[in-house]
């Protein structure tokens, strides 16, 4: 064989070597963009502008509001503010009741309508408006706490008898009526602070069982009186004579918060800082009252 010859032979191997590593580059590029059996596609990147939206957190849940502490809410207190500037000397019956009920103390038992007070032997302030002061201070101390308070009067200038002071607690139906009060002796040295409430009154099982309950609620409210002021305690006492006790349908107490003849005694129930511990303590019995009917 010829040189010629041969390198033809060699030339055309050389092109089918040439042409079979080139069919096996491309068979290989194309095999390598196939996904493989459960593999999933890889994603092109998106060329979008939009902001995805950020994925919500777990939601919030709010916790419940603890409801305010109303220690009187739904409670009606009366407030009488004994007394008044200008005395009504008019005559009216001391009781509801007929003679054959009570025949010491009835309808045909006639007393004055509203007399004008005691005075401070020493500060001269008269009991009408040193018992508005401390009224207003119980009013509001009340108040606060979330009574709602029916007043007999909050000014001076008014006429209203002790019957009328009466029927006013009475229409509201209040669940104790507090008749504020101040007093006198002829001796300075007698001091201290006392209630009142009604007596056998026309002898009814009903009434006794309201000046029982009446008893109740005026040790209580005497002890915490006490406690607040630290003042002297003296007695709860019963009558058939005062006309607001015996005209009152709801549990009704007259709380003679001290004495004006007393020396002591006249400057403190005249002062701020004491009516207010007076207000605090009216408030502590009725917050933390055993005997009252809630």
């Amino acid at each position: 064989m010829n040189k010629k010859f041969l390198y033809i032979i060699l030339a055309a191997l050389f092109c089918v070597a040439l042409v079979l590593g080139i069919v096996v580059l491309i068979v290989s590029s194309g095999q390598s963009g196939i996904n493989k059996p459960g593999s999933s596609p890889t994603p092109e990147p998106s060329l979008s502008t939009e902001i995805p939206e950020a994925t919500a957190g777990p939601e919030e849940t709010e916790e419940p509001t603890a409801e305010p502490y109303i220690p009187l809410a739904g409670l009606i207190i009366g407030i009488d503010a004994g007394h008044q500037a200008a005395a009504n000397l008019d005559k009216e019956p001391c009781a509801p009741w007929g003679p054959e009920a009570n025949p010491s103390v009835n309808n045909l038992t006639m007393k004055t309508k509203t007399t004008a007070g005691t005075e401070g032997k020493f500060t001269r302030v008269p009991e009408y408006v040193a018992t508005l002061n401390i009224s207003l201070k119980v009013r509001d101390k009340l108040e606060a706490l979330g009574a709602t308070v029916v007043m007999t009067r909050e000014t001076h200038d008014v006429n209203i008898s002790n019957i009328d002071r009466a029927n006013i607690c009475n229409e509201a139906k209040c669940d104790v009526v507090v008749r504020i009060h101040c007093n006198g002796a002829d001796n300075p040295d007698v001091s201290g602070v006392e209630a009142w409430i009604r007596g056998g009154g026309d002898g009814t099982p009903e009434y006794r069982e309201l000046s029982e309950y009446e008893r109740k609620l005026a040790d209580e409210l005497l002890a915490y009186f006490v406690n607040a002021t630290d003042c002297v305690k003296r007695n709860v006492n019963k009558s058939d004579s005062y006309t607001g006790l015996n005209w009152s349908t709801v549990p009704s107490i007259i709380l003679e918060c001290g004495f004006m003849s007393n020396e002591t005694e006249d400057n403190r129930l005249v002062s701020e800082e004491y009516q207010y511990k007076i207000a605090d303590g009216i408030a502590e019995w009725l917050i933390n009252s055993n005997a009252l009917k809630r």
